[in-house]
């Protein structure tokens, strides 16, 4: 009998061990171009997920928006840079997803073509605007700045939606007066000179009174991955701090690993990696809770996003469990 209850004790450990391993797969999701790009492929190729014990799946969308709505549809379990606009929209909702980083920083710029006769935000009115599509965080931001800031109603600009390489492609073919392009792309740009005439980051501080970028991307989760895998969260969250402390303080192999995992040529690798640390972040602290709660206020001014966020759509405890994970 006592054989007995010691095989049974051993198998129990051993299909708990299993039950264990099994949970703690995880479906990871981003857009692969624009911000996301960077940090997946850092990810990726620096294994920083399985590093932390987790079986990883990555999944890569070509829109913007895809993450969200393949996590609405069970497709992933987490995306590493959900637009902060739309995740917002989605938690409002009641839709079972939860925010529970802050990745991606706004860092944006209104800009028009060298020779243009545009000097200011105040003349893009009656413009031709290029910006990310309807249901983006920029798209929200941007809408936000000049209803905000500059006092345009929507029928007093034209926004003209496409992703950044495209936008670029309008100003240099004069399709549109003005768009608001990522510091990425502006630093990748070789045929077309551009002037600035506006930043999101000072944009936005005008609007919320406050010194903290507007956030852009947001780590979203599936409720029912974290309430089964608590632990499986905090690694989650582990993984990406330390791969966002690897990208600054090694920017030669971040621009590796856009040239093994995004086909880049050494010179645009080298450029979007010395942008790291103005583009990226991976926090959840009581500053980043009260930015997005004034983001979704904001957003909300403008009819960019409905209802009220529950606070419980903002999740800190992956995060905080993160910090004892060395």
């Amino acid at each position: 009998m006592k054989r007995f209850l010691i095989a049974a004790a051993a198998t129990a450990a051993l299909l708990g061990a299993a039950s264990q391993a099994q949970a703690e797969k995880v479906r990871i999701g981003y857009w692969s171009s624009g911000v996301s790009l960077g940090f997946g492929a850092v990810l990726e190729t620096g294994k920083f997920m399985e590093n932390q014990g987790l079986e990883v799946e990555y999944v890569k969308f070509p829109d913007v928006n895809a993450p969200t709505k393949a996590m609405a549809a069970g497709g992933i379990d987490f995306a590493i840079a959900a637009p902060a606009a739309a995740s917002m929209s989605v938690a409002a909702d009641g839709l079972p997803m939860s925010i529970i980083l802050a990745t991606q920083v706004a860092d944006l710029n209104f800009v028009v073509p060298e020779d243009s006769p545009i000097k200011s935000m105040a003349e893009l009115k009656g413009k031709k605007i290029g910006g990310s599509p309807a249901g983006s965080a920029t798209a929200a931001i941007a809408q936000a700045i000049l209803e905000k800031n500059y006092g345009f109603a929507s029928g007093d600009y034209s926004l003209v939606p496409g992703n950044d390489p495209r936008l670029a492609q309008f100003l240099y073919q004069k399709d549109i007066d003005a768009a608001a392009l990522r510091t990425v792309t502006i630093a990748l740009v070789k045929d077309v000179k551009l002037r600035a005439v506006g930043t999101f980051r000072e944009e936005w501080k005008k609007l919320s009174k406050s010194d903290a970028p507007p956030v852009l991307g947001v780590g979203l989760i599936r409720n029912d991955w974290l309430k089964a895998n608590p632990e499986g969260a905090a690694k989650l969250v582990a993984g990406m701090r330390k791969a966002y402390e690897f990208g600054k303080a090694d920017k030669a192999a971040v621009a590796k690993a856009l040239v093994e995992a995004a086909n880049m040529s050494q010179d645009d690798a080298r450029a979007y990696a010395a942008l790291w640390d103005g583009i990226y972040t991976v926090s959840m602290e009581a500053s980043d809770i009260a930015s997005l709660k004034t983001a979704f206020e904001i957003f909300k001014s403008v009819g960019a996003v409905k209802g009220a966020l529950p606070d419980a759509a903002l999740a800190t405890a992956p995060y905080e469990a993160s910090k004892a994970i060395k």
